[in-house]
């Protein structure tokens, strides 16, 4: 085999034009698949940093109205689940937490995990400087430390190594740096962390995350199995928990699930354009075969073997393929740099790389490919010695069935970019119940009140968007609990007043905004009125509701009537169980998703329940970005330890609504433009090969006088038979395929006729095109020429 792979080197060598286009077309393929597998190696398959993460399973409860969804725990029944489940070695849990760093230096809004105690234990992560929590650190009155990250420690501190011992002012109290983590420490679960905080779950009513260690030996059906038995128990001893469903989830497959079905489906596509290269390359060597029929007839009658030419064949192919492997790995960096812009937002995405694992799997592919593009011809070759009064006509056969082929896997491409396409201008166009052009976005976190008051919140809320409103270019200004589609939400029990209480059945999202929160948004009052100065502390507790809500309960007509709120413990002094008053109806928000969009929403005026958290939304009538700095003087001016978080747009904010569209529609859309041009170049290369093939009968035709039109309807008609059928084919197979894609879309059917049609018209124009330089070729040549060489 070394003396073959040797002569076909010798012999790709004598010819360039065809080793290189080969080469080329194998590389496009390959370098596509191993850039799309370095993605999903990274995002998938990879295991995540750190010591066995496989064994490391996120507990998530679910509600019966929330099926698929993972809720937090509540902190009553994480502390149940440590005291029963036996499959775990350990339980942690933490929350999401954001503190204000005073005192030296600019103040600063902090963000991280507040954690238990055992929380970097469970990762077997140890601190680079100091220690991590000790066991009583999430204990009240001993938990007032701080472990810095990596990242943070150097930006903040310089790499201060005398960090550790040193206090910080946070939320207006001392708070005393234990440790620093290692740059390679990655929380599970966890981005853009600054700081770690013990959590005292005993304090707090927030839900928690809570991640649990498998001991050796136990299976996840296991673990399940035990936290099927806990959910039964815990739903009879508290009415709250009546529907509570508990599953174990990777947290591996937690972290990157909603990615799984988009990457496997573009790394599905993508093989597509492989076998596209190796349609195109085989029809390079079929033709290349027939050039060479000389060559192998002599090999024959010298008494080589018909096993003795089809190795010579794939020799070739081998080498081939080779070459391209090496190729496509250098493809492969090139392609995650240039899809840097669309990989940003993935999970993991800081680890995109081309590791060992990916190099392993370009040289398959190409020895894949090998086998794909070579076998074929090699068989022909041998049925050439035999036959050689056939061989064109085999060769012709041949080249048609390829072409077919690859026109109906360029077919599936087209449509199923061409639906991503649609589902992505649907998603854009879409009305979200709200306009998020043009508002200005920021997350601010008041000190915990001196005073403990309701009212001194609300008051420094309306100073500071008093002192907004007053900015050049500025519209409206508005202060939220959450934004439409992100942040923290409140949720509660819809509960009319007058009527059966409904625990866990209806569970609608409770915002507190402020009066002109509407006007900010730009979302419709469909009925009564907005929040009004009136409408404070002490006065009749109001209420304004969706549009769901109205239908739902209250048959369209909920002015008037009453809702009971239940008590907000999140609050800045919290409150009690007490009935409000709708006095307005406003237009359905979409949440989560553009499918979603029928949310129940309670909204509660400010000025009677005042959050400590926040968000100040500032509609401006250019561009929001360029008033940026002067709301954050203006937020300084009033609250000076108020630090506001990096601003964005809100359209920045719900950007992950198109992400993942936008994502497949690129991707998709660049496979499929390749295996466009790929096929264009594949019925060039035919249609060339026929028209010199048949130049003899050309040029009889032509001297017995067949015009222009005649020449080159003859190759046109050569080139888009198979072309047709590849269609009819590529139609049928699109019609079953993309209904993988029925999760992904939106706003447009799998069998959309007119991507369909767009899609067969893009293939149509392609090999019209591809034919037509060959086919004048062929109609302008001189006859008399072509047959005094013949």
């Amino acid at each position: 085999m070394i003396s073959n792979l040797i002569i076909a080197g010798r012999g790709l060598r004598r010819s360039p034009a065809f080793t290189v286009a080969a080469i080329v077309t194998l590389a496009l393929g390959i370098g596509a698949n191993t850039t799309m597998f370095s993605i999903v190696n990274a995002v998938l398959l990879r295991p995540l940093p750190g010591y066995q993460t496989d064994r490391l399973i996120q507990i998530c409860g679910t509600l019966r109205n929330e099926t698929g969804s993972c809720s937090f725990l509540a902190p009553e029944v994480y502390q149940r689940l440590r005291e029963r489940l036996h499959s775990f070695a350990a339980l942690a849990a933490n929350q999401y937490c954001r503190m204000n760093l005073t005192g030296s230096g600019e103040p600063e809004q902090l963000q991280g995990p507040c954690t238990t105690s055992n929380w970097f234990q469970l990762q077997r992560a140890q601190a680079m400087l100091g220690r991590t929590f000790l066991p009583d650190e999430d204990q009240h009155g001993r938990n007032k430390v701080v472990v810095l990250d990596h990242g943070y420690w150097q930006r903040r501190f310089g790499a201060d190594p005398k960090v550790v011992g040193k206090t910080l002012i946070l939320d207006k109290e001392p708070w005393v740096v234990v440790g620093v983590m290692p740059p390679s420490f990655r929380p599970i679960g966890i981005t853009a962390a600054t700081i770690y905080t013990p959590y005292v779950v005993a304090d707090n009513p927030h839900g928690l995350l809570v991640t649990g260690r498998l001991k050796p030996g136990v299976s996840l059906q296991a673990a399940q199995a035990e936290l099927n038995t806990a959910a039964v128990q815990l739903s009879h001893e508290n009415p709250d928990w009546s529907t509570l469903q508990l599953s174990g989830r990777r947290v591996l497959e937690q972290v990157t699930g909603p990615q799984r079905p988009l990457l496997l489906l573009l790394l599905g596509a993508v093989s597509l354009v492989l076998l596209i290269a190796c349609v195109n390359v085989a029809n390079l060597l079929l033709a290349r075969s027939v050039a060479r029929q000389h060559e192998i007839d002599i090999r024959v009658a010298v008494g080589a073997s018909r096993g003795h030419i089809v190795r010579f064949v794939l020799a070739e192919a081998i080498t081939l393929s080779v070459i391209a492997s090496l190729a496509a790995v250098a493809i492969a960096y090139g392609g995650l740099r240039l899809l840097k812009p669309l990989t940003t937002t993935l999970p993991r995405a800081d680890e995109l790389s081309v590791d060992f694992r990916v190099l392993v799997c370009a040289l398959l592919l190409g020895g894949i490919a090998a086998l794909l593009f070579g076998v074929l011809p090699a068989l022909r070759s041998t049925q050439f010695s035999r036959v050689a009064g056939m061989r064109s006509r085999a060769t012709s056969k041949s080249q048609g069935i390829l072409i077919a082929g690859e026109v109906a896997l360029a077919f599936v491409l087209l449509m199923g970019a061409g639906l991503l396409i649609r589902t992505f201008v649907a998603i854009r166009t879409t009305n979200l119940g709200y306009n998020p052009r043009n508002v200005l976005t920021n997350f601010l976190a008041l000190p915990p009140s001196s005073d403990g008051s309701r009212g001194a919140g609300a008051g420094l809320y309306g100073r500071i968007r008093e002192r907004v409103s007053a900015l050049p270019g500025v519209r409206a200004v508005a202060t939220a609990s959450r934004l439409p589609m992100f942040g923290v939400s409140i949720s509660m029990d819809v509960h009319p007043e007058g009527q059966p209480e409904r625990r866990n059945e209806h569970v609608a999202s409770m915002d507190v905004v402020s009066d002109d929160y509407f006007r900010v948004m730009e979302i419709p009052v469909r009925a009564g009125r907005s929040f009004t100065p009136d409408d404070h502390d002490g006065s009749t507790p109001v209420a304004i509701v969706s549009e769901s809500i109205a239908n739902r309960y209250f048959s369209s007509k909920a002015i008037g009537k009453r809702m009971i709120l239940p008590e907000l413990k999140f609050n800045i002094d919290g409150g009690k169980d007490r009935a409000a008053e709708i006095v307005g109806v406003v237009g359905n928000v979409c949440v989560n998703s553009v499918e979603d969009c029928q949310a129940e929403h309670i909204y509660l005026p400010e000025q009677q329940n005042a959050l400590r958290m926040e968000n100040l939304l500032v509609r401006t009538d250019g561009d929001p970005i360029g008033i940026a700095k002067a709301v954050r003087h203006a937020v300084y001016l009033e609250a000076p330890s108020v630090p506001l978080d990096d601003p964005q747009t809100l359209e920045e904010r719900t950007s992950y609504l198109t992400d993942g569209p936008k994502r497949g529609m690129w991707l998709l859309g660049v496979f499929a433009g390749l295996a466009l041009v790929l096929a264009g170049v594949g019925i060039y290369g035919v249609s060339a090969y026929l028209a010199t093939q048949r130049s003899h009968e050309i040029g009889i035709r032509m001297a017995l006088g067949a015009n222009f039109g005649d020449i080159t309807g003859l190759i046109y008609r050569s080139a888009l038979f198979p072309s047709v059928i590849g269609l009819a084919i590529g139609v049928g197979s699109a019609l079953w395929l993309t209904r993988l894609l029925k999760s992904l879309i939106f706003g447009v059917s799998t069998g959309d006729l007119r991507t369909l049609a767009l899609a067969g018209l893009a293939l149509l124009g392609t090999s019209i095109l591809a034919a037509t330089f060959p086919a004048l070729r062929a109609a302008l040549s001189d006859p008399a020429k072509v047959l005094r060489r013949e």
